[in-house]
């Protein structure tokens, strides 16, 4: 089921990630999506003063990124643009309504519980380096 579209999405990613180029930019998530259902992508790179600005808040309310743009749709949070990429290409949920809801479960998981720790620092001073 890969959805037609006669243009390319568009993502939003930092022009000068934090974690310098660690992985733990939330966009990320976006590509490795994209990239495994074989969709082309265009990137529009922002910075920490573009997010603040108003047409980047209309897409994105909280400042941040990664934003998804495709027709008419635009969404913001990496596990809602992934949840939307996964149900309408194929390759990434299962048919199987049993292993679809273990693969959705642990995909909440790694967004709300495996990752957090993962890319923070206890002390409360942003990324680990």
């Amino acid at each position: 089921m890969t959805r037609p579209s006669a243009e390319r999405p568009t993502i939003t990613a930092f022009e000068a990630s934090p974690d310098k180029g660690a992985g733990l930019a939330r966009d990320l998530r976006i590509r490795w999506a994209l990239e495994e259902v074989g969709q082309p992508y265009d990137a529009r790179l922002v910075t920490f003063e573009d997010m603040k600005q108003a047409p980047h808040l209309g897409l994105q309310p909280f400042g941040q990124i990664p934003t998804y743009e495709d027709g008419d749709i635009s969404l913001f949070e990496s596990g809602a643009i992934v949840l939307h990429i996964a149900q309408n290409n194929s390759g990434l949920l299962p048919d199987n309504e049993v292993a679809r809801a273990t693969v959705l479960s642990w995909m909440f998981a790694a967004l709300n519980t495996v990752e957090p720790p993962m890319g923070s620092d206890p002390a409360g001073g942003g990324f680990v380096s």
